[in-house]
């Protein structure tokens, strides 16, 4: 039966439990027929309690507001009346219906027991790339005008558009997915079911629609809009040498163009680097335009040499700000056309065949079938199959594991795919390209390929060359966690447990093949292996809970020492590790013996079994890894990289990590990975140290030759009109006190500033553990309560996620660490204050550091001059970078960390932002002063 009749339902509460007495302050309800408001209603309602103060300042609700308003038993009947005949509709609906039903139990009404839809689930089935879910953010995003937040009566109504909107949307896609669509929705939490059920009805006794950019195949509708472009050759004409010439050009794409000698003289390095095949580092300033600064000359030498220049960047916003912002202006300035794709590596992209092939299986788990529908309606959409496009559930993450692109043996297994799928598309366009925009992963990925797909590359430039070293220990090395064995475990199976192994076996008698050792000696195995795995990673667990106590602020890393004083505490965990590696060996043999056999028979086989072997080529392959990570880790360490385990605060077995880095293999880099390019341009806002790249130069094995050029080119900015910088004076020593009393203060101070600046406010933090700690003490003191607090590890969403949501709010503060530091553009009004819990330094335990540190001492250096000051005053001038991002944008500094002026090496945190005039200020001034200058 077709649903005519839709009541949207938006409550506000004096909490969250009427069970344990919360009361509905304010009722909205609208009611929709034919996709047409007809109907609302709201009212405010006496709950007979007080309303908790945070209550009044999320909603604006006061106490007068509601002391004249009518009871809920009042109003219950004509709430009764509006749900009869109606679906139930709600942003968050178990909340809404849960909490209108205690309510009406209350009254003695039976409660309502129809059809529900929650706006959330059909928001991420129809929107699947949007940002948020929050009903806030679908607002501005869906263009609706959302008046006033957190009261019922605005909620409901654009909860209603909302729903309209997401009703046309799902009746617009092609009939095809949506039957696809309605077989999955089987599985959610509210009746979508009936809602697509109802789209495919209308759609069928309609005309059909015919969507030119829609392509159907094999049982998929594709977005076929992304054609792999051809580019006219146009006359390339000389580079433009002079000032004039420069300034003209840049005249077409700025109104107003401002003339930024750095920039022009950038331009100029970069051009004789990559023209005459020399090296040069550069340090380019914010507000110098350092984007266009490589990327103007960049066209010029790829035009002019018939040959690609490679673009590697660390984060995905700069990938983002190069394809959306920078390329675009570049091409309304040259004289000539240009071809510019970005590529990433194969993980990232869907394999359409796998997807073809998963749509086949039935479906009952909750976050799969979602992930699948959310696929589905974005293949009708992407251009690039791109997963960083989607905002995945953590289930659909997993999901997504199975159906990525991967190389595989199995001729003719992707086929007829071939022409359609992404990442051969995505190789397509780069082969044409004058410039590929990559990261660096993908980068040192290709590197260590035995078929590199950059082969005709022969000029870098590496932009964010900061992080290059950091990328590269972490590629180079290696991580094995008790969650992905149990889950290879679990893909295996058991016979009973009808997974992997099973269907070998099957697949094997199917085909008439004979096999002297029977599967039960593969399954005893695998028994033998998950009881002595468990017994490691207990084992391991007791090593990590007895030197976690000495560790500060909670820390979880731990490293591995090897050394012949810690031989007796390894012992336990070498003898399982080595039982181990035995059991592995033996399961990869023997089902390794098996495929060999079905391979023989590869051109008997069907595609859907090609597609099985190819499953079981994966497992083994991370047998393998599992193997030999475990040989490396506890049996044959090797002296030039560092050991350590990571867990949770609670140090579960199940949490447990293990890595391995190496200590300084960068330093090979320059040899072995840079060696193959002509010429390579690395540049940063931040690479110089007290005006040198030694340390920098250094990290990456860069030798000081005379054919390298150096320049450092200084912000555009005012810093002096632009920012103030304040010291908290009174805050204690972090030397000196408990991380309790330390993390008390921060809040205080947090707390104060984020009031004086109105939110629009980043908090850095060098731990995560501090990070979390704080976050909660900010929270729970509610004193800031209509703030919106963004806090990374702790809400969900990717760094960019979080800082879009960040920007979507006006009241609210982000507490960062780590990646927050660089690479993070929130220009403008949207972030006024910048506040640093502590100075930068790495902690000197944690593993990586500890390491280098002893090399360091071993070389007859001094590690903490050598190291980890000159990368603390790199990253502390990082994390400045984040305050001022055009030269309109005022701000404060505030620095938490009393170091900075009491320390010996205060003064060069100081002097790191020489245009900066430093302040101090108590707790009782601070608002003041912050206030007085924004």
């Amino acid at each position: 039966m077709i649903v005519q009749r839709y009541i949207v339902i938006d409550l506000e509460t004096t909490g969250n439990s009427p069970k344990k007495g919360d009361r509905i302050i304010q009722f909205a309800g609208v009611v929709i027929e034919n996709d047409r408001i007809i109907d609302e209603f709201s009212t405010f309602l006496r709950p007979d309690l007080e309303i908790p103060v945070f209550i009044e300042e999320l909603t604006g609700i006061t106490e007068s507001m509601v002391e004249d308003a009518p009871t809920f038993e009042e109003v219950a009947p004509k709430i009764v009346d509006m749900l009869r005949d109606s679906c139930f509709v709600a942003h968050n609906v178990l909340f809404d219906l849960s909490f209108l039903q205690e309510e009406l139990k209350r009254c003695g009404y039976h409660g309502f027991y129809g059809s529900t839809i929650d706006t959330v689930e059909l928001s991420k089935l129809l929107l699947p790339t949007s940002d948020s879910y929050k009903l806030s953010y679908l607002a501005k995003q869906e263009g609706v005008t959302h008046w006033r937040p957190h009261r019922a009566d605005s909620d409901a109504y654009v909860t209603a558009v909302l729903f309209i909107n997401l009703k046309k949307k799902l009746i617009s896609l092609p009939l095809l997915t949506l039957k696809h669509m309605y077989r999955l929705s089987l599985s959610l939490k509210s009746e979508v079911a009936e809602l697509i059920k109802e789209s495919i009805e209308i759609r069928k006794k309609s005309s059909p629609i015919h969507n030119p950019n829609i392509e159907i195949f094999r049982g998929l509708a594709l977005n076929q809009s992304n054609e792999i472009p051809s580019v006219n050759e146009g006359d390339v004409q000389e580079y433009p040498a002079s000032t004039e010439e420069k300034l003209e050009m840049l005249s077409k794409a700025f109104l107003h163009p401002e003339h930024r000698a750095g920039q022009l003289k950038m331009m100029d390095i970069v051009y004789d680097a990559l023209k005459n095949g020399t090296h040069a580092i550069i340090e380019a300033g914010t507000g110098i335009g350092k984007s266009l600064g490589y990327l103007l000359p960049a066209a010029y030498v790829s035009k002019s040499t018939g040959t690609p220049i490679m673009i590697g960047t660390n984060t995905l916003q700069l990938q983002e700000q190069l394809l959306e912002k920078e390329l675009p202006k570049l091409k309304t300035i040259l004289p000539f056309p240009i071809l510019a794709v970005l590529i990433k590596g194969r993980a990232n992209y869907l394999s359409l065949a796998k997807f073809e092939r998963s749509l086949r299986e039935k479906e009952d788990n909750y976050e799969t079938a979602l992930t699948k529908i959310q696929i589905l309606v974005w293949l009708t959409e992407t251009a690039t199959g791109d997963r960083d496009e989607l905002n995945l559930t953590s289930g659909g993450q997993l999901f997504w594991e199975r159906l990525q692109s991967e190389e595989t043996i199995y001729k003719g297994l992707q086929e007829p795919w071939m022409e359609r799928d992404f990442f051969e598309r995505a190789k397509k366009k780069a082969s044409k390209a004058d410039i590929i925009v990559t990261n660096h992963s993908f980068l040192l990925a290709d590197f260590r390929s035995e078929n590199p797909f950059f082969s005709r590359v022969t000029n870098l430039v590496l932009d964010e060359a900061h992080h290059f070293e950091r990328a590269a220990s972490r590629y180079l090395g290696e991580r094995l966690d008790y969650i992905t064995v149990k889950t290879m475990l679990n893909r295996i199976g058991m016979h009973d447990q009808k997974q992997l192994l099973y269907r070998l076996e099957k697949m094997v008698q199917e085909h008439g093949i004979s096999y002297t050792q029977p599967y039960t000696a593969i399954e005893r195995e695998m028994n033998d292996f998950s009881y002595e795995f468990e017994q490691l990673f207990y084992t391991l667990a007791r090593l990590a809970e007895r030197n976690a106590a000495v560790t500060g602020f909670n820390r979880t890393s731990i490293r591995i020492h090897h050394s012949r004083e810690n031989q007796g505490s390894l012992k336990p965990a070498q003898l399982l590790a080595e039982r181990l590696i035995h059991y592995l060996g033996e399961i990869d043999k023997k089902i390794r013996a098996r495929t060999v056999l079905l391979q023989a028979k590869q051109d008997q086989l069907k595609k859907n079994q090609l597609f099985f072997l190819n499953e079981i080529d994966s497992m083994l392959t991370g047998i393998l890894q599992v193997k030999s990570m475990l040989h490396e880790f506890f049996l044959n360490p090797s002296e030039e990289a560092v050991y350590f385990l990571e867990t949770s605060k609670s140090v579960t077995h199940a949490s447990i990590s293990l890595y391995s880095q190496p200590i300084d293999a960068v330093k090979k880099l320059w040899k072995e990975y840079f060696s193959r390019y002509d010429s390579v341009v690395m540049t940063s806002a931040t690479l110089s140290v007290k005006g040198s790249f030694r340390f920098f130069m250094d990290q990456l094995g860069v030798p000081d030759h005379k054919d390298i050029q150096k320049a450092v080119f200084p912000s555009a900015f005012d810093y002096r009109k632009n920012v103030k910088a304040l010291i908290a004076k009174d805050m204690p020593d972090i030397n000196r006190v408990t991380s309790d009393e330390y993390t008390n203060a921060l809040a205080s101070h947090i707390i104060t500033a984020a009031s004086a600046s109105k939110g629009r406010m980043l908090v850095l933090f060098t731990s995560n553990e501090m990070l979390r700690s704080t976050y909660e003490k900010v929270k729970e003191s509610g004193k800031i309560e209509e703030y919106s607090l963004f806090a990374q590890g702790v809400s969900s969403g990717s760094r960019s996620r979080l800082i879009r949501n960040f920007q979507n709010f006006e009241k609210a503060v982000l507490f960062g660490t780590a990646s927050f530091w660089d690479g993070v553009d929130i220009p403008g009004e949207a972030l006024s204050c910048l506040a640093i819990a502590r100075l930068p330094f790495s902690p000197p335990d944690e593993p990586i550091t500890e390491a280098r540190s002893n090399k360091i001492r071993l070389e007859g250096k001094n590690p903490f001059s050598v190291y980890a000051l000159p990368e603390a005053l790199l990253r502390f001038r990082q994390g400045f970078g984040r305050l001022i991002r055009t030269k309109d944008d005022k701000g404060i500094l505030l620095v938490l960390d009393r170091r900075i002026i009491s320390a010996k090496y205060g003064e060069e945190f100081r002097r790191a932002i020489p245009a900066l005039e430093w302040e101090e200020a108590d707790l009782s001034g601070l608002e003041t002063e912050i206030v007085d200058w924004l």
